[in-house]
């Protein structure tokens, strides 16, 4: 069969020219430059060609050097027709099985998904099993196991940007407290003591003045009356308080989403790497068959370096999946918030544990809208933002108007008319105090206008963030669909690229195929593990980004008492529940809110109306 392939082959480079009696050639050609030199063929017999083609001429080639002789070949019947070995090199090899299966269409079917599920479980196994061998070998047996859950609360417990928002919460409740006193009584404490020469007492009242003073006074005062100023204020700072909930809501869903993200990144890079790996294994298999075949004398120098050439453009994905992986190792330290342990600062203090499920899952795009806008706590903190610049405006136009204040004191002091230190008087005083700037010089104005344009600029950004929260769900979803389709006609591709790829290699090794078959089967193989592997991954990370845009993890309340006071722990849970209604806008925003058309359900489709009968007479009656 080898012996007929490699005639067939030949007879084809020579179509319509006689073969002629072969005698070495003073050189061979360029692709074959690397050949040893042949030795001395036999003269044989020419073969019978029809008489029609032309004798070849001894005319060298373009670089100057003769064509290549053949190889030595025995007395053998004529060859047929280019025709003939051409439809034969079309044919396929015939399938190596005792008898014919069936043609029956079910039989048929059942044995394509048969092979397909044998393939797909032959390619998986091998794949997953590569995977485990790596994990094992890249195990540190002196740091622990890393789960997602795991990684999910440690970030809650560690993760700086949630320390921070906490630390900006406690910042607001501080701001809350200050800003609230002002309406709440007064209450301080003086004292005084003095000493005065005798000189001057007696140069200016005389010889019996005390020359030592003291006195110790309690003051109560309370605002009466501001023109709402301190109402205000108290209103703003409240929802300030607020609006720092809600960011620290914000930023913990962002957080947990970011975890889940790098944490599968992580499990993406080590997947690659085996994929990446195993394309390299495969050709260098393929280099070292090409190799012995080309020392036995079966095949070109050119199959060798064809080999050479994929095995080394086959390596820098690796390379560049194992940096990815390291990386992202990196990351996931740097996001965890924890620290490499002493003395050894590039040991990564965990294992990850995990691997790309894909659990597909069905949306409804308008639903998820409305939860995402009534849930989201970016939204709630800007709401609360339009709410705290409002009542700001307020407060600056309490400029305009008087405020009033009332004190009390008690006082207690020395006697100044006795020479005795021990001689007090005491008694209370009462008084009102107002006060009214009618003319400033334009300050409450320019505060007034200020603040105008400060609480039309967060009416603005809101109405902007409710867009882009509606395009983040939509764009999640999105990628989500995107995604699960790509992962439909991947696992196809790949069971379908392993199947070609060992069809393209039997046929090489029975000498029906090409080197180059082989290696484009290869790498379409490694694309669609490649497609599949991302698909997995995209899938994943879209679903994370759906649930923080619904802010959908709940679950971390019970475990996020411990960076929190238990009156704020208590205070958050409570801002963030899920059926706590949206606080409604200043009164001049309230028929522009932008949730009204999202949250109102689509009106059902009305009923055509039913044609009248008529009665008789010619007159009609409408029927319901």
């Amino acid at each position: 069969m080898s012996f007929k392939i490699s005639t067939t082959l030949f007879a084809i480079v020579l179509a319509g020219t006689p073969l002629f009696a072969q005698t070495p050639a003073p050189s061979a050609s360029p692709q074959f430059q690397d050949l040893p030199p042949p030795p001395p063929l036999p003269q044989f017999t020419p073969l019978p060609l029809p008489s029609s083609s032309p004798l070849p001429s001894g005319t060298p080639l373009p670089d100057g050097s003769m064509p290549l002789p053949l190889p030595p070949m025995p007395a053998a019947p004529p060859l047929p027709m280019p025709a003939q070995i051409s439809s034969d090199l079309a044919a396929p090899v015939p399938a190596q099985s005792a008898e014919p299966l069936d043609q029956n269409p079910e039989t048929q079917t059942l044995e394509q998904s048969g092979r397909a599920a044998v393939t797909k479980e032959m390619a998986t196994t091998d794949f997953y099993k590569a995977l485990n061998e790596l994990i094992a070998k890249q195990k540190n047996p002196k740091v622990p196991d890393l789960k997602i859950e795991d990684a999910v609360q440690t970030a809650l417990k560690q993760n700086p940007d949630i320390l921070a928002a906490v630390q900006a919460l406690n910042s607001t409740s501080g701001q809350f407290i200050s800003v609230r006193s002002s309406i709440i009584p007064q209450a301080s404490l003086n004292s005084n003591y003095g000493f005065t020469s005798r000189e001057v007492t007696n140069a200016t009242v005389g010889s019996n003045v005390n020359d030592e003073s003291w006195s110790i006074n309690i003051e109560f005062s309370q605002l009466i009356y501001d023109g709402g100023a301190a109402v205000s204020g108290i209103r703003a700072a409240l929802s300030d308080e607020q609006e720092s909930y809600y960011r620290l809501r914000s930023t913990i869903d962002q957080v947990i989403s970011d975890v889940k993200i790098n944490f599968y990144d992580v499990v993406l890079n080590r997947a690659l790497i085996i994929a990446n790996k195993q394309s390299v294994d495969l050709l260098s298999e393929q280099l070292k068959d090409q190799q012995n075949r080309y020392e036995a004398g079966t095949v070109p120098r050119f199959n060798v370096l064809q080999a050479e050439v994929a095995l080394a453009n086959a390596k820098p994905p690796l390379i560049e999946a194992e940096n990815n992986y390291r990386i992202s190792m990196y990351q996931l330290v740097r996001l965890l918030g924890m620290d490499y342990p002493p003395g050894f600062p590039s040991e990564v203090p965990f294992n990850i544990v995990g691997k790309l499920d894909y659990k597909p899952r069905s949306f409804n795009a308008d639903e998820s809208i409305r939860i995402a806008v009534t849930r989201n706590p970016s939204l709630k903190a800007q709401r609360q933002l339009i709410l705290s610049e409002a009542a700001r405006v307020n407060q600056q136009v309490a400029g305009y108007l008087p405020q009033i204040r009332a004190s009390a004191s008690q006082i207690n002091q020395s006697d100044e008319l006795t020479t005795s230190i021990t001689s007090m008087v005491n008694g209370w005083f009462f008084g009102v105090k107002g006060s009214w700037d009618f003319w400033d010089g334009l300050l409450t104005y320019g505060n007034v206008k200020t603040a105008k344009a400060r609480m039309e600029q967060s009416k603005i950004n809101y109405d902007n963030g409710v867009r882009e929260v509606i395009l983040q769900v939509q764009q999640a979803i999105s990628n989500l669909l995107q995604a699960s389709e790509t992962v439909d006609s991947q696992e196809a591709s790949v069971v379908q690229g392993v199947e070609a790829l060992r069809l393209a290699q039997e046929r090489l090794d029975a000498g029906a195929g090409t080197q180059l078959d082989v290696l484009n089967q290869q790498t379409s193989l490694l694309q669609s593990q490649t497609f599949l592997l991302q698909a997995y991954y995209s899938y994943i990370s879209g679903l994370a980004e759906y649930e923080r845009a619904l802010s959908l993890d709940t679950r971390f309340q019970d475990i996020f008492d411990d960076p929190l006071t238990k009156p704020q722990s208590k205070r958050f849970n409570k801002l963030n529940n899920p059926e706590r209604p949206q606080v409604k806008l200043p009164r001049a925003y309230r028929h522009e809110d932008p949730l009204k058309p999202i949250l109102e359900k689509a009106p059902s489709p009305t009923p055509s109306p039913t044609p009248a009968k008529k009665k008789s007479g010619g007159e009609t009656k409408k029927t319901n």
